[in-house]
């Protein structure tokens, strides 16, 4: 459409097949400054609104070939130019042609003879009512917009603390949960969610003999020995259980409900799985490990969190003091 505004002049279309009518309409809008066009047919009409922008149309209903109501249908019918107003010149006596031309699309109808204050003020309604209707579309427009900017970074705001949260209690090499997130989960389960001390075991691992397997293929490769492990464990657990990567070759397993046999045997499912794993078959190398396993149990063994940790720790040292790739439970020790 024609630009609008303080410096800009609204573009009317004049369409109609009787010349004298064309003149009388154009002496009467050019005063107020309008800028205007004329087309004594609807194809010309047609023509002129695919090559010419318009804020108006005035548009005569009886036109030979193409009727106005016809050219109407079809502006309307086009997205690009569906929304500029456009009002009817009618004779007095055609009460039917106003009622269908509105049926069509026409906003208004002027009818002929013309009176000048009245032509002019319909005009003027008009583009007033199609400006604040473009106002609002582009308000509209920029509100989208903003709506979907501020949806963008909320997204990439929640995605960014979503990643920042599993950071902050993941481990980087592993995947597997960190010590952070242990000591925070296990004080809320012991404290919080476990009313009535149902058990909760804690199993402490070290793979056995893990500097040989650094010695012998290198650091990079003791780092794929440590992530095959973690994924070996947790191809053994299912939630609420979970697995800490606790330190260098150590690793927890947290075992919610799980009382002492239980854990026993999970601790004896977690070596077999790691006996009967080889390790490093990507790289075309054959690693074969076991594991040390020591398990200390709430609240048989004790109701303090400290206490807990440092009881599996000594298990599964005693475990290595006589032999390593066994299991051994706090009570044993």
């Amino acid at each position: 459409m024609a630009q609008t505004g303080h410096d800009a002049k609204e573009k009317i279309l004049i369409v109609d097949d009787v010349p004298l009518n064309i003149h009388m309409v154009k002496d009467i809008l050019s005063e107020k400054g309008y800028l205007l066009s004329t087309a004594t047919n609807g194809r010309d009409a047609l023509e002129k609104t695919q090559s010419e922008d318009f804020d108006l149309i005035l548009l005569d209903v009886r036109m030979p070939d193409i009727d106005g109501f016809e050219v109407c249908k079809r502006i309307r019918a086009k997205p690009e130019i569906k929304d500029i107003p456009i009002i009817f010149l009618t004779g007095e006596d055609e009460a039917r042609s106003i009622i269908k031309g509105f049926e069509v699309g026409a906003m208004d109808y002027v009818t002929k003879p013309f009176y000048s204050t009245e032509l002019l003020a319909r005009v003027r309604t008009h583009l007033e009512l199609s400006h604040s209707r473009k106002a609002l579309k582009n308000i509209n427009l920029r509100l989208i917009h903003e709506i979907d900017v501020r949806k963008k970074i909320e997204e990439e705001l929640r995605s960014s603390k979503d990643e920042y949260q599993f950071l902050a209690e993941h481990d980087n090499l592993t995947g597997l949960y960190n010590t952070r997130y242990l000591y925070q989960t296990l004080n809320r389960m012991i404290k919080e969610n476990n009313p009535e001390d149902l058990p909760l075991s804690l199993i402490f691992m070290d793979i056995d003999n893990f500097k040989c397997v650094v010695d012998t293929y290198g650091h990079l490769n003791g780092s794929r020995v440590i992530q095959e492990v973690a994924r070996s464990i947790l191809t053994t657990i299912v939630p609420p259980s979970f697995a800490v990567a606790y330190a260098g070759d150590e690793f927890v397993i947290v075992l919610p409900g799980y009382d002492r046999d239980n854990a026993v045997l999970k601790a004896e499912t977690i070596r077999e799985c790691l006996r009967n794993t080889t390790y490093l078959s990507s790289k075309n190398f054959a690693v074969h490990l076991s594991a040390s396993f020591g398990i200390a149990i709430y609240p048989d063994d004790t109701s303090d969190l400290t206490r807990l940790l440092s009881l599996a720790d000594q298990a599964m040292f005693d475990v290595k003091a006589h032999g390593k790739d066994a299991v051994c439970a706090s009570d044993q020790v």
